[in-house]
């Protein structure tokens, strides 16, 4: 009986071992933000001049492409314009964008309210390079075309040493991007969206 315990015992063992050995599922590709539903086909509407005609009213998360073992989702600026971000969501929800090659922290969710942090990718103005230091506010309550949200983070890109030159980004949870401020030029208000085949908003 005893050897036959023990017998049990070896298979459970090697059974138990070789699993472990496997290479984990990395589900991080697979990770959406809660405050940037990452899912291809979801598409924000907002309220930017002339909204039915004007390309630039809209979002769009058009596809998905693998670069360096990593999943990437093309965030489309609008219907027929050719700018495109490339971003991702990290195990803790956080956005990164992928630019020249390199990745990039670009809202990063897990900052506490009026904390700090700066976003590395180089912008020029003149002939000189700068980095945005992004200010971080959470639990605020905007109200757009499309209803109030409540719980929202915001962010704000400022290089102190370039004037009118800041961003503001509003984002709802399950929801996206509902507010973007260019301050000195516009700013976006969400009119509808559809996240994961639910309609939000007119």
């Amino acid at each position: 009986m005893k050897k036959f315990i023990f017998i049990i015992f070896i298979i459970i063992y090697f059974c138990l071992n070789c699993s472990c050995n496997k290479n984990p599922i990395n589900h991080t590709d697979e990770f959406s933000s809660i405050y940037f539903p990452l899912n291809e086909g979801n598409v924000w509407y907002y309220d930017y001049p002339e909204p039915q005609t004007n390309p630039w009213s809209m979002k769009l998360i058009k596809n998905s492409v693998i670069k360096n073992h990593k999943t990437y989702y093309l965030w489309v600026y609008g219907e027929g314009v050719d700018i495109v971000d490339l971003i991702r969501a990290d195990d803790k929800g956080n956005i990164l964008v992928y630019k020249d090659y390199k990745e990039y922290l670009w809202f990063d969710f897990s900052q506490d309210s009026s904390a700090s942090y700066i976003y590395n990718y180089p912008k020029k103005f003149g002939d000189k390079y700068y980095y945005y230091e992004v200010f971080v506010r959470t639990n605020i309550t905007r109200e757009t075309p499309a209803g109030v949200f409540s719980n929202c983070i915001e962010f704000l890109f400022d290089i102190g040493q370039v004037k009118d030159e800041e961003k503001i980004y509003t984002f709802a949870p399950n929801v996206g991007l509902i507010r973007l401020q260019n301050n000195g030029w516009s700013t976006k208000k969400l009119t509808s969206a559809l996240i994961d085949g639910k309609t939000t908003g007119k």
